[in-house]
């Protein structure tokens, strides 16, 4: 898989604000997996939560590592941030769904710390629930996804190792309708980086935020019975370059600016899309991102997680995202399945047509949290 560095940290730099803090997060995990290069879609703040409950277990060496790469310096502001976060995310009104739902799945007999469960039980209202052996996990592990997701993510897990004791999982889903619908469907041009192809066009006249800096056009997107904004973020030039020259604090400034714009009368055209990220394997990325000694035997340490001297690593850190925007709103949905194994056996109308390739956020204008990211490259 190639990877566009969109914006690097060292892992031992470590930002003081948690907003900070996930959103350099976010960024380096988007452009590790290809945002800008091609049509994907991936889910920061599901992954985040996971690799949080993951954290919360970890010991040593190993959770300083954890946090220096999730750079957050305290484990309680980032866990009081992130409640405070997903309060937000999940307060909707009629019409409109967010929900964020966590479990952690344990081999039945396995000796797991029952100060462990308490934590995210308390922190996380995850849900503890028991499988009888790796095969059988499976069937149940997705089911519970797919339950979580209204059945947009219908697979994460194909197999466990069968060493594999304790599986942490995270699903995020979001579906809402857009403050005005859309008017009509209609093909056109897309100038893709293979040329021009024909798109699937939502054609209306819609209220927007909406700028324009010369450099790229972006507008964000009102919903239904929630404060949740979709941005597009349209470059006038290559959309890889564009990002690849961007840090946390442009992006955040361009939200800002979004956010206190007056809204506009749009003729808008944006493409019809239903972007899956299929299942993400992201150990090598999350290695990348300085996680290392989690996934080694014999150097990772999750004896938190455990009553015993059994001694764990993490086996795979497995993610998908889906993003659906059709006529009458968006329906996105993410699960993040962290498999832990024993080391041993055992006003005035505007007209904008996002007709060349684009990032889309789905964002909480309060905090500025990024819940969901892609890019639309191609029809």
């Amino acid at each position: 898989m190639g990877a566009l560095v969109l914006y690097e940290r060292k892992p031992g730099f470590v930002v003081a604000s948690p907003l900070d803090s996930y959103t350099d997060f976010s960024m380096d995990l988007t452009s590790r997996i290809g945002l800008g290069e091609r049509n994907t879609a991936i889910s920061p703040y599901s992954v985040y939560i996971a690799l949080l409950m993951l954290t919360e277990g970890a010991g040593g060496d190993t959770k300083d590592e954890l946090m220096r790469a999730m750079r957050i310096s305290s484990l309680d502001g980032a866990r009081n941030w992130f409640n405070a976060s997903i309060e937000r995310f999940t307060s909707v009104e009629r019409g409109a769904r967010a929900e964020v739902a966590d479990s952690v799945w344990v081999k039945e007999g396995f000796p797991v710390s029952e100060k462990y469960l308490e934590v995210v039980r308390k922190y996380y209202l995850a849900e503890v629930l028991s499988f009888s052996d790796p095969a059988d996990a499976v069937p149940k592990i997705n089911g519970w996804i797919s339950n979580r997701t209204n059945g947009l993510i219908d697979k994460v897990v194909d197999g466990l190792d069968p060493r594999a004791v304790i599986v942490l999982a995270n699903t995020v889903y979001f579906k809402a309708n857009w403050t005005t619908p859309f008017e009509r469907v209609e093909k056109g041009d897309f100038h893709s980086p293979d040329g021009i192809e024909t798109a699937d066009y939502l054609r209306g006249r819609v209220k927007a935020n909406y700028l324009d800096s010369g450099d790229y056009v972006a507008l964000a997107l009102s919903y239904s019975g929630t404060d949740v904004k979709f941005i597009v973020l349209m470059p006038k030039g290559d959309l890889k370059g564009f990002l690849s020259g961007m840090g946390r604090e442009k992006l955040l400034e361009i939200f800002e600016k979004l956010f206190n714009s007056s809204e506009s009368d749009i003729d808008l055209s944006l493409p019809k899309f239903d972007i899956d990220s299929g299942p993400l394997d992201l150990e090598s990325v999350l290695v990348s991102m300085g996680m290392k000694k989690i996934f080694i035997p014999g150097e990772a340490d999750l004896s938190p997680m455990v009553e015993g001297s059994e001694e764990l690593c993490v086996d795979k850190v497995l993610h998908r995202a889906r993003v659906k925007v059709d006529l009458y709103g968006t329906e996105a949905a993410a699960a993040t399945a962290v498999i832990i194994r024993l080391t041993a056996m055992p006003s005035q109308e505007i007209s904008v047509k996002i007709d060349r390739p684009f990032a889309f956020f789905l964002v909480d204008p309060e905090n500025k949290a990024i819940l969901f990211a892609g890019s639309f490259v191609r029809p």
